[in-house]
């Protein structure tokens, strides 16, 4: 998209840029805004059939926990539409990612701690919905639509394109389905969680939390789930820090790498609907999920 649209999409919220440079693609995209000595964050939403309530979902969110105090991000106005687009512009937050370079041990067990803290805050916020076009990790072997049937469709379709993962999700769709996630879980109740509490997404300065990132895959589950992305398959050290501030039972520990698993089975469901939306096979789309897959291992306490 050519700089004068950006800065016309800018100009929209209100706020006349000087610079505008991209910051990175992932499901969204986000440009760095700079105008005068203001710094924002623009953000160009995926498209899909549920993208306008989607990002009102997260705007309400977001603004519940700045009400609280949190240091996330804060719109200059809700979502809107501007040309064939949904755009969002932000303020930005100051401070360094925790995930510039390796994380230690110390670092993952910190993480732990703050994510504790955040489910704190989310436990006192009004009840709310599922966000839309989501499900929960708890039932992630399943796609969002169209349950067993449409994922054996889905199946058939990765076994064509790309044998070798087919294998392997299957094993640990085997695996996780014995684990009986949603009758583990059923009694619990489903809150919102930040679905990628990760090292990348926490700012710190002198030590401290002074910003938390990218509620793209925010939506409602248990709990356990959101500390089970943030572990990510093998970070023990995220559980030990967790567990210095919140308790968890037996059955939410034991099932930790099963909820991660949950969430990337998600994620292939999604490259393989893609897959049949575009026609275009590209088996190199679930390369990190298959490695990630294969990596999960539950949970053990630091001794």
């Amino acid at each position: 998209m050519p700089p004068l649209r950006l800065a016309e999409v800018v100009r929209a919220f209100g706020v006349e840029p000087d610079r505008i440079r991209l910051i990175g693609r992932r499901a969204n995209t986000h440009w760095r805004v700079t105008a005068g000595h203001d710094v924002f964050v623009l953000r160009r939403f995926r498209e899909g059939p549920r993208a306008d309530a989607s990002a009102a979902w997260e705007h309400e969110l977001l603004c519940d926990l700045a009400v609280q105090g949190w240091p996330v991000p804060r719109a200059v106005s809700p979502p809107r539409r501007v040309g064939d687009s949904l755009w969002l512009l932000m303020h930005h937050l100051a401070g360094r990612p925790l995930g510039r370079g390796p994380v230690s041990e110390a670092g993952y067990r910190w993480i732990g701690r703050r994510l504790a803290e955040l489910h704190a805050g989310l436990d006192r916020l009004r009840p709310r919905p599922q966000r839309p076009g989501w499900t929960t990790f708890v039932r992630g072997a399943l796609p969002l639509e169209g349950g067993q049937p449409w994922r054996e469709a889905l199946l058939g379709d990765l076994r064509a394109a790309s044998p070798d993962a087919a294998r392997i999700v299957e094993a640990r769709l085997s695996e996780v389905e014995a684990r009986d996630l949603p009758g583990v879980f059923a009694g619990e109740p489903l809150l919102a969680v930040h679905g990628d509490f990760s090292p990348w997404n926490v700012l710190v300065s002198s030590g401290r939390l002074c910003g938390v990132l990218d509620f793209e895959m925010a939506h409602m589950d248990v709990l356990a789930a959101d500390l089970a992305f943030a572990r990510r398959g093998y970070h023990d050290a995220v559980v030990d820090g967790y567990l210095e501030l919140r308790s968890l039972t037996e059955a939410q520990l034991a099932n930790l790498d099963a909820l991660w698993l949950g969430s990337l089975f998600l994620s292939v469901w999604l490259v393989v609907e893609g897959w049949r939306r575009t026609g275009r096979v590209a088996p190199e789309q679930l390369d990190w999920n298959v490695e990630q897959l294969g990596k999960s291992r539950p949970y053990g306490p630091a001794s």
